[in-house]
């Protein structure tokens, strides 16, 4: 079912607390500056009075179960698109900023973006992008700032593993006249205004628009939900500018992926049975035991480590770009049939238990 109030849907399906009752995602209450988006009886409850329209729950759902149709997320690809191919530059200005300029797109609130949308802008042969607000300290939406910064830090280590040069610059008087003075600045230093990802020393990454897109296996088939769109956009854009430019460093310190404790895990499958996107997998037969994880389709949603009653599963960010781009599944368990397996599980019942278990 989907929910629509002012600008807002909420697909009540897609929400991990609708997938399990275990879920302890707070996600899109957390990011809220408003209050407007809580969770009651299991499931986000949306209070239109006091939404602020800023798009911050939008970015850090990690089911897409939120969406804002101010600007809609297909109309945010486009206008993206076209700025990057016909003017190399990007220009994300908050409501506050005031008249529109050239290449620019204008959002509710600089939130409402995340890091596959950089990533789009990159790979679609952006040259520049500038991010633009007004005074943040003293904006209803401040809280936000944090999430801004994030999404920032985390274009710069894309940019980095690529060997894009990134700088930040801070432009005080962004409304008035710009002033020629500008300072550098930390992700952390949140008493900035104005924020500038501006890529430089570069030659423009031929435009993609034309090419096909690369298939992902599992998409459609099979899955409780279609994979997410966000982590859709954002690895077709890391594909494709990975095969543009070598990478610097093949490890990623931001991408969480599932590991698995060998000597926790009693090979019981809820992980794999309650994973959304079809990330988990397992193969059980005559010879035993196998779970496996395609890293491209995990977003995070941490279903398998609130599911996991020996606590077996955490998410951990050692993941390298080579094996979240890879089409092969990893292995992350395996068991070797065992005969008589059920006194062995019984065992491990009862301790978790603390009570007999009796088979009949």
């Amino acid at each position: 079912m989907i929910e629509q109030n002012a600008g807002i849907s909420i697909a009540q399906e897609r929400c991990t607390h609708a997938l399990h009752k275990a879920s302890t995602c707070m996600h899109c209450s957390e990011a809220c500056p408003s209050g407007a988006l809580t969770l009651s009886s299991n499931r986000p409850l949306y209070t239109a009075s006091l939404c602020m329209k800023c798009g911050a729950c939008v970015g850090v759902c990690p089911m897409d179960a939120i969406e804002v149709q101010t600007p809609s997320a297909q109309k945010l690809e486009e206008e993206i698109t076209t700025n990057a191919i016909l003017h190399k530059k990007i220009i994300f200005t908050c409501k506050e900023v005031g008249a529109k300029r050239e290449s620019s797109i204008a959002l509710p609130c600089l939130a409402r973006l995340e890091p596959s949308l950089l990533l789009l802008a990159l790979e679609k042969g952006a040259l520049e992008i500038q991010l633009i607000s007004s005074e943040c300290q003293k904006c209803a939406l401040k809280k936000n700032l944090l999430s801004i910064h994030q999404t920032i830090e985390r274009a710069q280590k894309y940019a980095d593993l690529l060997n894009i040069s990134i700088t930040l610059k801070s432009v005080q008087n962004v409304v008035k006249k710009r002033s020629s003075e500008e300072d550098h600045f930390t992700c952390k230093d949140h008493s900035r205004r104005t924020l500038f990802l501006k890529l430089l020393g570069r030659k423009s990454v031929e435009s993609s628009l034309n090419e096909p897109m690369p298939t992902y296996e599992n998409i459609k088939n099979g899955r409780k939900t279609p994979l997410p769109k966000k982590q859709e956009r954002f690895i077709q854009s890391l594909d494709l500018l990975t095969k543009h430019v070598p990478l610097i460093s093949k490890v990623d310190s931001f991408i969480l992926t599932p590991t698995l404790d060998p000597l926790q895990c009693i090979g019981c499958m809820l992980c794999t049975n309650i994973c959304p996107t079809g990330a988990l997998e397992a193969e059980s037969n005559e010879d035993g035991l196998k779970i496996t994880c395609k890293h491209s389709l995990c977003v995070a949603c941490h279903l398998c480590v609130d599911i996991c009653f020996t606590h077996a599963i955490t998410l951990d960010t050692d993941t390298t770009i080579d094996t979240l781009l890879s089409s092969q599944r990893i292995l992350l368990y395996e068991r070797e049939k065992i005969e008589d397996s059920a006194p062995t599980v019984s065992h491990k019942m009862s301790a978790l238990l603390g009570a007999k278990i009796y088979s009949t």
